[in-house]
């Protein structure tokens, strides 16, 4: 029995790819379990039972209920276990953080299920609200979170008050607002995460070719750069935080020496901070003799376009296994008008020069910005093979834009016709890849299906991309069956007559029909219909 239990919901078809250590969640446990108290943390992704999990976790001394959500599918999966939890445990609060609970937490705190919403980093924030609802004490001072109050503190000087109607009914509920908590800057003074709660070997984190075991691991908070449709720059201020290389490294060779790791995924927004702290952490790393690797979804091509020939070395001789770039477009304009502040010649600098190693490069792109012509979608098409031509151990994976509140590119949507969620329930159809099958856009539909097409064909097209698939057998198949076709269309710039994320949709619903009846559940249509807007076959 605990007095704190931390939920971690499915993500949705993300976790036929893999299923990543739920970080954010460990950082939210650090404090408290720091401070002896009792932790449990659920993930629904691993947990053979969730009901039998939360009975054995739950008991009279529990206080708080924490579960996080990122926008899209998860927030339906979040939504049904905070229904669940309210209808078993209604004494007992529930707060939500997470990316989309700090994106919009007015409209978050504003749902019947949710008491408190904690905005930005929850670390030391969520265990204080733990504490004084443990002794009894107000939290209506407490800066970083959003939650519901009585009619009675309409008056209060504390914080910001603003009444909110909840339904169409005339119904009213009252948010207080308590400002926005301080950014933590010195990740290093915040304790080590509580590994002990999960069950690490039920992770699939990362797909290597020996079958290494492997982990996530956060080594910073915040990317310093401004990329008009990112959110970083709102959630964390236009601020980079970084652990010190001494820390990461401790870090590295705990999870090496305790728990067997030799693959580390730098979950990083933006991975080296600055340039010392990167090659210090490259010259600890080095001395593993590639018995660790590593890998990082956060670098960028001018960062490594500026590395010397020794630091070329040095970036393999450390353990480098694979790096994720963000290339955004293969068109100047746009990437001017993303603000994304480097050149394409930077990123075909760096890639010419990263195919003078045995290092797996994925390079990810956006199409359909507002304002975006076909033909600069179509630069980008190109631009991804023509990298792909320079480096044969590149592979390119294209997205269809998606409009994230607060970010500038968000309101240039909205001025052109897209129609924002209204509810909490609502964003639950804003998938980075199907959003637009619930959404107006501002392409034409012939548009909206050519930027789906690109982005299903993406994923099938470079043999590289097989690895990402190693965590399913039934992926797998897709992909050595689907491939040709793939690689045809994107080779030739052909995505007309695009029919097969029809065939990806059924075949899902089968899969899951499946499972269903071995596992003698009952089967629900409607249930699995809605789980439909998939991103991968």
């Amino acid at each position: 029995m605990s007095e704190i239990v931390l939920i971690q919901p499915y993500t949705g078809t993300w976790d036929e790819m893999s299923i990543r250590y739920p970080e954010s969640l460990l950082a939210v446990a650090a404090v408290p379990v720091s401070k002896g108290y009792g932790v449990s943390l659920i993930d629904q992704r691993v947990s053979k039972s969730f009901d039998k999990d939360l009975e054995q976790s739950v008991g009279p001394e529990t206080v708080i209920f924490g579960v996080t959500a990122i926008t899209g599918q998860q927030i339906k999966y979040a939504l049904d276990v905070t229904r669940r939890l309210k209808a078993k445990y209604p004494r007992i609060p529930v707060c939500w953080g997470g990316v989309h609970a700090t994106l919009v937490p007015e409209q978050t705190a504003s749902h019947p299920l949710v008491d408190y919403v904690v905005v930005g980093d929850g670390d030391l924030v969520f265990c204080e609200l733990f504490e004084r609802l443990r002794d009894g004490r107000p939290v209506d001072d407490l800066r970083g979170i959003v939650f519901k109050s009585s009619r009675g503190d309409i008056q209060s000087n504390v914080g910001k008050v603003e009444l909110k109607q909840l339904n169409k009914g005339g119904n009213y509920i009252v948010l207080r607002k308590n400002g926005i908590a301080d950014v933590i800057r010195d990740l290093d003074s915040l304790p080590e995460l509580p590994y002990h709660l999960l069950a690490i070997d039920q992770y699939r984190v990362f797909h290597t070719e020996d079958g290494r075991k492997s982990a996530t691991l956060n080594t910073s908070r915040g990317c310093p750069f401004r990329c008009k449709f990112c959110s970083d720059p709102i959630i964390n201020e236009g601020r980079w935080r970084g652990f010190s290389a001494k820390r990461v490294l401790e870090k590295v060779g705990h999870l090496y020496r305790d728990h067997g790791i030799q693959m580390i995924y730098f979950q990083d927004d933006y991975f080296p901070g600055s340039k010392k702290r990167f090659i210090d952490i490259l010259e600890g790393m080095k001395k593993y003799e590639r018995k660790i690797q590593w890998s990082t979804l956060g670098i960028r091509a001018d960062t490594l376009s500026k590395l010397t020939d020794e630091q070329w070395d040095l970036l393999y001789d450390s353990g480098c296994h694979s790096l994720e770039i963000g290339i955004e477009s293969g068109n100047e304009r746009v990437i001017e008008l993303v603000n994304k502040a480097e050149t394409l010649d930077e990123m075909r600098e760096s890639n010419k020069r990263l195919a003078k190693y045995p290092i797996k490069v994925k390079y990810t792109m956006i199409v359909g910005f507002p304002g975006e012509t076909e033909k600069e979608v179509m630069d980008t098409v190109n631009f991804a093979l023509e990298l792909e031509r320079d480096n044969p151990n590149a592979y390119s994976l294209i997205f269809p834009f998606m409009p994230i509140i607060g970010t500038p590119f968000y309101y240039d949507a909205v001025a052109m016709g897209f129609q924002d969620p209204k509810s909490l329930d609502d964003w639950e159809n804003m998938e980075f890849d199907a959003w637009t099958k619930k959404y107006s856009t501002w392409a034409s539909p012939r548009l909206t299906r050519k930027l789906e097409a690109i982005n299903f064909t993406s994923y099938f097209h470079n043999k590289h991309v097989a690895y990402k698939f190693g965590g399913s057998s039934l992926l797998r198949w897709c992909f050595l069956l689907y491939h040709p076709v793939a690689k045809w269309r994107f080779e030739n710039n052909n995505f007309s007559f695009f029919f097969e994320d029809h065939l990806k949709d059924w075949l899902l619903y089968a899969k899951y029909a499946v499972r269903r009846v071995v596992s003698k559940r009952i089967f629900s249509f409607d249930y699995y219909q809605k789980s439909l807007n998939a991103s991968e076959c």
